[in-house]
């Protein structure tokens, strides 16, 4: 079995703004492209795009829970 702990450099990928506190939509970005088997772009990523992807996201999955004619009995915390 191979070592899991292997570790692999990369020269030029992606990186945000130097300054910018924002790793949030990178982070679940990257996870995306490496779940997915893909290669991240070394373009860069626009975190503008990306908050606005996320967002669209997440309203699509708060429309489509709204839509279900069930109910639950956990509370919110």
């Amino acid at each position: 079995m191979a070592n899991l702990f292997d570790v692999q450099y990369v020269d030029e990928n992606a990186q945000q703004i130097i300054g910018r506190l924002d790793c949030g939509p990178f982070l679940a970005t990257y996870a995306e492209y490496l779940s997915d088997g893909l290669q991240v772009p070394n373009d860069g990523l626009d975190v503008g795009l990306l908050r606005k992807r996320y967002a669209a996201l997440l309203w699509k999955y708060g429309e489509a829970k709204s839509q279900n004619l069930y109910a639950t009995d956990i509370k919110d915390p």
